[in-house]
């Protein structure tokens, strides 16, 4: 029992700093001018 709590703890953080990640990108991203979604639907690569 105590094997499965400590699992979801563990889960719970590494969920958190994902999510923190995922912020920080999103936070640096809107500094940098962004593409719009129309510009990048007429990019050809």
């Amino acid at each position: 029992m105590s094997l499965i709590k400590v699992g979801i703890i563990v889960e719970i953080f590494l969920f958190l700093r994902v999510f923190l990640w995922v912020r920080k990108l999103i936070s640096e991203k809107g500094r940098q001018p962004s593409l719009s979604k129309k510009t990048i639907k007429n990019l050809k690569f």
